[in-house]
């Protein structure tokens, strides 16, 4: 039985190679696949090389983007030529280089566990396959049509929150970009969270749900505003729970193998622990920019307390560990003559020729693993392994309380101000007031919606992009205070026209008498989670300021 494997794939199924590689190396196979075994600080061209001169199998993965890869011809082409063993692996049928037609071959397109077990078999007993390589016709597996059909039930349900406009926009198209494996899962996820909410306050701001009376809801209390709230919490709660099953389907093993990495969240598995209290120590030198100080103190004071001396200079380092952001993507050490480290933090699109040639540590979306490095640092081999981090490729990630607070931001800016243009525009609660009230009124609304538009804008950018008036912690929450302070006055004015409607013997529903409470919960909620859990996360990220 051949041990040695080599996994030549397309990035695009990331999500089928992880698991099934996981799979065999629970069978004991010793598995070649790149950001599992690659080396950081060593260039990743000559580690492929290794790779597959060492292995007798390859197993390619069939799809249209490997087969269209010039990567992945040249390692396939390689065992060709070498005479060793191709299994090819169906995840989608598509035509053949006639140079593969007579391999073996295993179909992967619908039972995942039926494939594997038969790939089993295959590594164990090498067979003569009676029947073509299939390269025509589409199979998925139960599950992906599964979801395919909540996602639709879930996109008519999100008409009931039209007015925030992301949510219906981001689940309506949703079911075909699922059959295409290609959809945003992190604003899909952000979407279908925020559902219940958003058809909690549908209730309070349209009076009703679209489809609220299919729930026969028939809550009734002595006082009106209670009875309002029940009834618009039990329609949000019933309603949303679908997208909320949508969403444990989506992170379902099934669909995290069937869709394309921006199509899954960012996963973690730590394969290795190294247990190494005192490594050999390895001079050492951090190069950074000013702006992450914070990361490299951090790093710098791991290192240390493992034994590893700082250099003086980079010159006089064994090992260089460059972190790059947008404030440096640069390095004035030596590959040839020194191990260089690149540490990832941020996406720069300008990083240099000689960091782009050597294997980095990827900790985009979030610093982790310190004590890894350090414990490997004289001995790299298992790094990656240890670290546990899948590829998130050219996605744009972050830190997991950077995205959350991205996200809350984004939402409170979009209910805000759907809430504003279906006050103003789509209920009858204005039209008690007079020509000067109503314009007077009317005015200061959209004022406020276009000032809490413009600081949603400004906040989110200085967030992801680390730069500008609010790429500071303090002033990132200063601005949600402002957006917090334009909610309640919001909730002023509804209050203040509510009542005129009752002094003038007018019957109309209130609208946002409970809105901005429910927001200044959401905001006491997320504060506590910042500093409670996730404070690191931001300490990290904001950039130090001279």
């Amino acid at each position: 039985m051949q041990n040695k494997i080599f996994i030549s794939y397309s990035r695009r199924e990331l999500g089928f190679v992880d698991d099934l590689v996981g799979d065999l190396e629970e069978k004991k196979y010793d598995v070649w696949l790149d950001y599992r075994v690659l080396i950081p600080g060593s260039p990743w061209a000559e580690q492929i090389d290794k790779g597959l001169k060492e292995a007798d199998t390859v197993l390619l993965v069939v799809s249209k983007a490997s087969l269209a890869s010039e990567f992945v011809a040249l390692e396939w082409r390689h065992f060709l030529e070498t005479k060793k063993r191709v299994i090819l692996l169906i995840f989608e049928a598509v035509d053949i280089p006639a140079e593969l037609e007579k391999y073996e071959w295993v179909d992967f397109r619908g039972n995942y566990q039926a494939g594997l077990n038969e790939l089993f078999s295959q590594l164990t007993h090498p067979i003569q396959e009676e029947h073509p390589v299939p390269e025509s016709g589409f199979k998925a597996p139960a599950v992906v049509w599964g979801t395919i059909v909540f996602s639709a039930i879930v996109a008519f349900l999100s008409l009931n929150t039209l007015w925030t406009i992301f949510i219906p926009f981001l689940l309506i198209p949703l079911p075909y970009q699922i059959f295409k494996r290609s959809f945003d899962f992190m604003r899909v996820q952000a979407a279908l969270l925020a559902m219940p909410f958003a058809i909690t306050l549908s209730y309070l701001v349209l009076g009703n749900t679209l489809y609220g009376q299919l729930l026969s809801l028939h809550i009734e209390t002595s006082d009106p505003v209670l009875t309002s709230w029940l009834t618009a919490l039990s329609s949000g709660l019933i309603l949303g729970v679908w997208g909320w099953i949508l969403l444990a389907l989506l992170r379902s093993p099934a669909m995290l193998r069937w869709g394309r990495p921006e199509a899954t969240p960012p996963k973690f598995k730590n394969p290795y622990k190294p247990n190494i209290n005192t490594p050999e120590p390895t001079p050492f030198f951090i190069e950074h920019a000013f702006e992450d100080r914070v990361v490299a103190e951090e790093l710098k004071s791991v290192l240390k307390k493992y034994g590893h001396p700082e250099a003086e200079n980079v010159h006089d380092a064994k090992a260089v560990l460059v972190v790059i952001s947008r404030f440096n993507a640069e390095t004035s050490a030596v590959p040839a003559k020194q191990v260089v480290f690149p540490v990832m933090v941020q996406e720069n699109a300008k990083i240099s020729s000689t960091l782009s040639k050597v294997q980095w540590i990827d900790f985009r979306p979030g610093v982790r693993g310190l004590d890894a490095i350090a414990q490997l640092l004289p001995n790299p081999r298992e790094l990656l392994k240890a670290l546990g981090m899948r590829p998130v490729s050219s996605l744009s990630v972050y830190p997991p309380m950077v995205t959350t607070l991205y996200y809350f931001i984004l939402v409170l800016s979009v209910i805000f101000v759907g809430a504003i243009l279906d006050y103003v525009f789509f209920t009858d609660i204005l039209s008690i007031l007079d020509p000067e009230s109503y314009n007077l009124i009317v005015g200061g609304l959209v004022a406020g919606a276009l000032l809490f538009g413009s600081l949603s804008f400004f906040m989110i950018r200085s967030l992801l992009t680390r730069t500008g008036l609010f790429s500071r912690s303090l002033l990132i929450f200063g601005g949600i205070i402002a957006q917090g302070s334009l909610m309640a006055g919001l909730t002023a004015v509804d209050k203040a026209v509510y009542h005129a409607a009752l002094d003038a013997g007018i019957d109309v529903p209130p609208t946002f008498i409970a809105f901005g409470d429910l927001i200044f919960i959401g905001g006491v909620v997320m504060l506590i989670i910042v500093f409670t859990k996730n404070r690191l996360d931001l300490k990290r990220w904001f950039p130090s300021k001279n």
